[in-house]
């Protein structure tokens, strides 16, 4: 299996039982007590750590959030058809997460609107289409799975455009392309400030203070946020590498900073584990 693939699950399990806690104060409290990786979700923990969203109550360890359903399916899907399309995409999706689907997670809104589109088109119903404006860091999947399996960056655009047409994504494309392409040349730290220029003009001013700024509270305050968005996420996400030195490091520090974390450790543990191992105890832990 190849270790991005790995190191991409494993980081989004591991987080699993803390994901959508917003409270950073309370999951560095709960740190010092107990190992937060690896755990069933639970209403107390969600309750006690409020804002959160106790959406995986029936998730066992070693499962996977929604957007790592989607990696996976997308990974196994991709090499069934040749020249697979945005499409293909969809209709692999919609056949899981349908009213009357195997899976039994939580959809977030992005997928709720694609099932809704996808309704009208089974009932041949006239609808006007949702705008896919979505800035999830679900649109980062496609991605990963193309280089999973060597195919360019404009198939993963092709296929990320079932939810979003925000050019910023095709543009962070080629960043970590450029990145991935150096990754072992130097330290991530300088790596990453080298693709910094490859990155939306918009978002070069966050992530330079993300490599420089020690203070990760002042940071997230300032230039970043704990959602899935990528307003927030990649800014973090660049921090998280640059003040990290291990896999294992980053996932711990990953989940105790909260939010969408588990969404978040698909593309940390992805970049990760080109530099660092991922611990096998873990991904005994993960059901891959």
């Amino acid at each position: 299996m190849d270790k991005r693939y790995v190191g991409a699950l494993v980081a989004n399990s591991a987080s699993l039982g803390h994901h959508w806690i917003y409270n950073t104060p309370f999951l560095e409290s709960e740190s010092k007590k107990r190992d937060l990786l690896f755990q069933k979700q639970n209403q107390d923990v969600y309750d006690r750590g409020k804002p959160s969203y106790f959406v995986y109550p029936n998730a066992d360890i070693g499962d996977f959030s929604t957007q790592g359903m989607f990696f996976k399916w997308l990974y196994e899907d991709i090499i069934k058809k040749d020249n697979y399309s945005k499409n293909d995409y969809i209709t692999m999706l919609y056949e899981h997460i349908r009213p009357g689907g195997d899976y039994e997670g939580y959809i977030e809104s992005y997928a709720k609107k694609m099932v809704i589109e996808s309704l009208y088109d089974d009932l041949k119903i006239a609808y006007t289409p949702f705008e896919k404006d979505d800035t999830h860091l679900v649109n980062f999947i496609p991605y990963m799975v193309c280089k999973l399996h060597q195919l360019p960056k404009e198939k993963a655009w092709e296929i990320a455009q079932a939810f979003t047409e925000v050019e910023d994504f095709f543009i962070f494309y080629e960043m970590f392309d450029e990145l991935l392409s150096i990754i072992n040349e130097a330290p991530l730290k300088t790596s990453l400030k080298k693709v910094i220029p490859k990155a939306p003009k918009h978002f070069q001013e966050a992530l330079y203070q993300a490599l420089d700024m020690d203070d990760t509270k002042a940071f997230i305050k300032d230039y970043a946020g704990i959602a899935c968005y990528i307003s927030q996420s990649i800014p973090l996400i660049f921090h998280i590498l640059s003040h990290t030195t291990s896999y294992e490091e980053m996932v711990h520090w990953n989940t105790k900073i909260g939010g969408a974390s588990s969404d978040r450790g698909l593309l940390l543990g992805f970049i990760m584990s080109m530099v660092s191992d991922v611990p096998k105890a873990w991904i005994k832990l993960t059901h891959l």
